[in-house]
């Protein structure tokens, strides 16, 4: 059976770096003039694996499970229809209270969620 998994940074840093590469070497062929061409490639091969780093960085640090990213989401939509329910005028004073015991547990859940996720999925302790 074929191994799906996914690659990490340094394949994705790879990638980059490749991608980037083969734009500076067009470059330099170009619209560099060709007696400069020469230096412009030998900057280019020390420049652009750090530009390839930093970006696979950057790109790994928006990478998020899909599933957090919907626990997340649920936590903001809870979070927004508990404040309605604390600004609405109708509302008896102890269903705000229990609203507002709520609202803070949700602060806290969408504040530790990412501390919440292993590689298998959301762990959740029930206090």
């Amino acid at each position: 059976m074929a191994d799906t998994k996914k690659g990490g940074p340094q394949s994705l840093q790879a990638t980059i770096t490749a991608g980037l590469g083969a734009a500076a070497t067009a470059t330099c062929i170009q619209w560099i003039d060709p007696k400069y061409a020469q230096y412009w490639a030998g900057l280019a091969s020390l420049i652009v694996p750090v530009i390839g780093y930093f970006a696979a960085r950057l790109v790994a640090s928006m990478d998020e499970p899909e599933e957090l990213t919907r626990y997340k989401a649920r936590l903001n939509r809870d979070l927004k229809h508990q404040k309605k329910i604390l600004k609405d005028k109708n509302v008896p004073a102890e269903i705000k209270e229990g609203i507002k015991v709520k609202y803070g547990q949700t602060m806290l859940k969408l504040a530790t969620a990412n501390q919440d996720y292993n590689g298998q999925g959301l762990v959740i302790e029930e206090q």
